[in-house]
């Protein structure tokens, strides 16, 4: 088969190598579409960090590795033991690894297992390929009227909506989104499905700002032209808004959350960042704010992302493009200049 390998910083190689086989309880999957996200993007430039030539724990993985964690395809075998799965039944996979041991598993946590893994970030090969094989837990059927590329946006947008879960933002209240990246655009319309619809956006590159506006929200800041936490406080008459979810990271955004949230509001960081922040304390104590994150996403949150992208919630024209797999070098160079948001690798037919 031919699949994208990681084989060291910078060097992804498109090879033929073996397909993989399933054996007792797992899944083979012809993959359709694979989406390329911030963490790929660290991994290729900055690392790679998850995997090693050490196998893993938890998945055993080694580099090279073939990336890929947000993705669907058909399935077209099954392993000893898989009953409710079926060569060509259509799925989606929630890709996380967990040991199901450890006191944060145990309390029904496993997205913040002290092993948790990612297949396609250190396992056996991920989504850009023409095939993976993953347990059969991971599978979930999608209905008959969702597309395979709208399947492979069911994780990303897992991660944006469980953050969304985490800020408790509720109908008729406010929130304010940091970046209009990928998880940003996520988290926009995740409120949105909640019953959110006083959403404000601060976004610095103008394309990111026309795709969110173009997706019908009012309130698009540009942080160059504006003072974001004066113009949040004028629109919400002083009061500020209930809930920041913060998908940019960057110490700036970090330190704006005390200065718009309302009195006991809360702040949801979402974004990967090792960058330090400084505050004095009592800027939380005055107004009694929640400080808070989210990372993947709890269990049950995958299956209702699927009924709510079924259902129309997440439009995907204007911020989600496709490249074909010889074509995913220029891909992340595109992404992490910002002139995309959201790629789906389009996987060659067998």
């Amino acid at each position: 088969m031919i699949a994208a390998r990681l084989h060291a910083h910078e060097d992804v190689r498109i090879e033929e190598i073996p397909e993989p086989e399933p054996t007792a309880g797992e899944v083979k999957i012809a993959v359709a579409h694979n989406g390329l996200c911030g963490t790929d993007l660290h991994e290729y430039f900055s690392g790679p960090r998850a995997c090693t030539t050490t196998p893993h724990p938890l998945t055993g993985g080694v580099l090279p590795q073939i990336p890929g964690h947000e993705f669907a395809g058909t399935v077209t075998a099954v392993g000893e033991g898989v009953m409710d799965v079926a060569a060509g039944d259509r799925v989606c996979v929630e890709p996380l690894y967990s040991c199901g041991d450890c006191d944060r598993c145990q309390a029904g946590l496993p997205q913040l297992c002290r092993l948790v893994m990612t297949h396609g970030l250190c396992s056996h090969g991920g989504g850009l390929a023409q095939f993976t094989v993953v347990p059969r837990a991971m599978t979930h059927p999608i209905p008959d009227s969702m597309s395979l590329a709208d399947a492979a946006l069911v994780e990303p947008i897992s991660v944006a909506f469980n953050g969304v879960l985490r800020s408790e933002a509720q109908p008729g209240q406010s929130a304010l989104v940091l970046g209009a990246g990928p998880i940003g655009v996520g988290a926009v319309l995740g409120l949105r499905a909640v019953g959110v619809d006083d959403i404000l956006v601060v976004e610095p590159v103008a394309a990111r700002r026309a795709a969110v506006a173009a997706l019908g929200v009012a309130q698009v800041l540009d942080p160059g032209l504006v003072d974001v936490a004066d113009e949040v406080r004028r629109r919400t008459k002083g009061r500020g808004v209930d809930a920041v979810v913060d998908c940019a990271g960057a110490p700036a955004t970090f330190s704006l959350a005390p200065a718009v949230l309302r009195a006991r509001g809360r702040y949801v960081g979402i974004a990967f960042s090792d960058r330090e922040v400084s505050f004095p304390p009592w800027v939380l104590s005055r107004g009694e704010i929640e400080l808070t994150g989210s990372l993947g996403y709890a269990p049950g949150v995958f299956r209702r992302v699927i009924d709510l992208i079924a259902g129309g919630a997440y439009p995907t024209a204007g911020w989600v493009e496709h490249v074909e797999l010889n074509d995913l070098r220029a891909a992340l160079l595109d992404l992490r200049a910002g002139r995309r948001i959201k790629v789906l690798v389009d996987l060659p037919a067998a």
